[in-house]
């Protein structure tokens, strides 16, 4: 496995994932208030032989839906727990190179940073691979295959 790889796609990928949480958390609490109207609304009939009403069907798959929400909110949850423990032992300065770079990904972060830093780019870029290095390591242990 290519780590150094792996460790710029889970940087990019940590702005995403953290702002996940709201959205899954909002999406389970809907549900939960579908799950109450469903339990409150009368049975639209008797089912067929073997088969099940509409409601209590609607109700079986508001509850997968949430259980499944749930477990992916909890693995992101841990994901980023991993994240924040190995960013949160890089230097004030290795962080902010990431987030340039990585993390807040936007047109001109190469210059703002080296305005910032009072660097010239070469310098930015050298600091971002001595960065990456640092975090990969404290991340994973291993820079290589």
């Amino acid at each position: 496995m290519d780590w150094k790889k792996e460790s710029i796609t889970n940087l990019k990928q940590y702005a995403m994932r953290k702002s996940s949480l709201e959205r899954t958390a909002e999406e389970i609490r809907r549900l939960e208030s579908d799950a109450a109207r469903i339990r409150s609304a009368t049975a639209d009939g008797t089912p067929v032989q073997g088969g099940i009403s509409t409601r209590e069907d609607a109700l079986i798959n508001n509850i997968a839906l949430r259980q499944e929400l749930e477990w992916a909110r909890e693995g992101t949850l841990q994901w980023l727990k991993g994240m924040d423990n190995a960013l949160n032992q890089l230097s004030t300065e290795d962080r902010l190179v990431l987030d340039r770079f990585y993390i807040h990904r936007a047109t001109g972060n190469v210059e703002r940073l080296c305005d910032e830093l009072h660097v010239e780019k070469p310098t930015a870029y050298r600091r971002r691979d001595t960065a990456l290095h640092r975090f990969t390591l404290i991340r994973y242990g291993a820079t290589e295959r």
